[in-house]
C-alpha cells in the first residue's frame, strides 16, 4: 500500500513539473524572436515535452510494481511468490534465459469492459505486465518447480554449492 502511494505521489510530483515546463517553455517561445534557430529551438522543446508527456500517460507507469513478489533466499533454495490474483494460467508465462534472468510476462484481463467514466477510485490493475529477477549463480535451473494456487504462482529454485576456485602457487625463478 505504502509503494502503491509513492508510486501515486511520485506520478504528481511528475506531472506537475511537466506541467511546469510545458508552460514555461511556451512562455519562453512566445517571447523568442521569429528566427531560424529559435524557432528550431521551438519545436525540439515541443517535441521533447511531448515525449515527456506521453511517458508520464504510458501504461508501464501504472504497473510498475505489479505483481507484487515475496523473495525468500536460502542456503539451499530461492522461493519466488507472484500475487496474481485474477489472472488466468493461461495468461502467464515464464522464462529463464542463460544468464540466469528469470523473466514473468502475462496479462490481467477485465472480465467486461466497463466504457462509463463515473469511477470515484479505480486502482485494480488491467493489462499486460512483465517482472524479471536475477537469480544467483548457483542457481539450478534444470531443476526449478512452479505451482500455481489460489491466485499466487510459486517458483522454487534449488541452488547448488559453489565451488570455491583454487590458487595455484606459481613458483618465482
Amino acid at each position: 500500500m505504502l509503494m502503491r502511494r509513492k508510486g501515486k505521489t511520485m506520478k504528481k510530483i511528475l506531472t506537475s513539473i511537466v506541467a511546469t515546463l510545458l508552460l514555461a517553455g511556451s512562455l519562453e517561445a512566445a517571447t523568442l524572436p521569429a528566427d531560424p534557430i529559435n524557432m528550431d529551438l521551438a519545436k525540439m522543446n515541443q517535441y521533447f515535452n511531448t515525449l515527456v508527456e506521453q511517458h508520464l500517460n504510458s501504461s508501464a507507469l501504472n504497473n510498475i510494481h505489479y505483481p507484487r513478489t515475496d523473495i525468500q533466499d536460502t542456503k539451499e533454495k530461492v522461493v519466488i511468490k507472484f500475487d496474481l490474483a485474477g489472472v488466468k494460467k493461461e495468461n502467464i508465462k515464464l522464462s529463464v534465459n542463460d544468464e540466469k534472468v528469470l523473466t514473468l510476462q502475462g496479462e490481467k484481463k477485465e472480465s467486461k469492459e466497463d466504457k462509463s467514466k463515473g469511477y470515484v477510485k479505480k486502482e485494480i490493475f488491467y493489462g499486460s505486465f512483465q517482472k524479471m529477477i536475477q537469480l544467483p549463480q548457483n542457481a539450478e535451473i534444470d531443476k526449478l518447480t512452479t505451482e500455481y494456487k489460489n491466485g499466487i504462482l510459486t517458483v522454487t529454485v534449488p541452488k547448488k554449492e559453489l565451488k570455491k576456485p583454487k590458487a595455484k602457487i606459481i613458483p618465482i625463478k
